[in-house]
Formats: C-alpha cells, sequence, structure tokens
C-alpha cells in the first residue's frame, strides 16, 4: 500500500478552504458550492449591512440568531486553529465563540476583515505544515464541514433578512 504525501492532504485541504470562503478557483470545477463569483462565505457577506447581519433571524436577539453572530463563531473558531498551529493553548469553551450578537457599522467592518485575515492565516498555516497529526489534522479538517454548515445558513439568514425588509418587517 502507498502512503498519501502530505503535500497533497494540504494542496487538498487549501482547496476546500478556498471554496468555502473565496468561492471555487475554478468556477467549472466546484466541489460542493456554487460556481457563481463571489458564492463562499467572504463573497456573499459582501453586500450585508451592519442592520442586517444584527437583525435576529428568528427574532429572539440570541446567540447563534444573526448573520454577525455566525460570523464571530466562524472567526473564532478559526482564530482558535491558527493559535493552536502556533502552540498557543486550545480554547475548549465555544460558547464564547457566541458573545457577538449584534455590531455596527464599524464593527461589522472589523468582523468580516478578521474573518477573512483568520482565513488566509489558517491557509498560509496549512500550507506551511510539514507533518500535522492526530486532533490538529482533524480540527483542522473539521472547520471544511463546518464553514459548508455555516454557508448554508448564512444563506438562509441573508434570504430572512431581505424578504423580512422587502416585506417591511
Amino acid at each position: 500500500m502507498s502512503t498519501l504525501p502530505f503535500s497533497t492532504l494540504t494542496q487538498a485541504l487549501d482547496v476546500l478552504f478556498i471554496e468555502a470562503y473565496a468561492g471555487p478557483p475554478d468556477p467549472h470545477a466546484t466541489w460542493w458550492i456554487d460556481n457563481e463569483p463571489d458564492c463562499g462565505i467572504l463573497g456573499i457577506l459582501k453586500n450585508v449591512t451592519a442592520a442586517q447581519a444584527s437583525t435576529s433571524v428568528d427574532g429572539s436577539g440570541k446567540a447563534g440568531s444573526t448573520i454577525a453572530a455566525n460570523v464571530e463563531h466562524l472567526r473564532w473558531s478559526m482564530a482558535n486553529a491558527n493559535g493552536a498551529l502556533r502552540g498557543e493553548p486550545y480554547k475548549q469553551n465555544w460558547d464564547e465563540s457566541w458573545a457577538l450578537v449584534d455590531a455596527d457599522e464599524a464593527k461589522w467592518d472589523q468582523l468580516r476583515a478578521g474573518l477573512r485575515s483568520e482565513y488566509e492565516s489558517l491557509r498560509e498555516a496549512i500550507q506551511k505544515q510539514q507533518d500535522l497529526q492526530g486532533d490538529f489534522l482533524l480540527g483542522v479538517m473539521a472547520l471544511i464541514p463546518h464553514a459548508a454548515f455555516h454557508l448554508g445558513i448564512l444563506r438562509q439568514m441573508i434570504e430572512r433578512v431581505h424578504q423580512a425588509q422587502s416585506a417591511g418587517i
């Protein structure tokens, strides 16, 4: 049996992270998302305003009910992975990733920039890895379906917010 070169694994992870966050590198060959421009997480957030990002889609105003909360959760999870890859202690308290519920324009811009920065840092860190095993490998791999889940949630939330605005709610 042959072994898979580690660089093959990191290249595959990179392609899937790009697809999740930036959209497919080649729109003619997507793996799991649409092939329109800006269809990844970063692209779909471009035209979302702070007011829209802070609107509770279920009216509860609780953690997880806003676009901003989901974006902060994604940013936090990648920041946590980035820290762990740099040798920092892994944060076990995922509840803190849901602390943000709403954001003003400045905070929303900062949040989107922070998400992009953590995404780019994580891609760079993965590309630099020579050997990633155990919980580190599982954790990084888990971030891909995690991003896919939140991409779907964010799309639904954005649609609900737009529908509510159109209805004057």
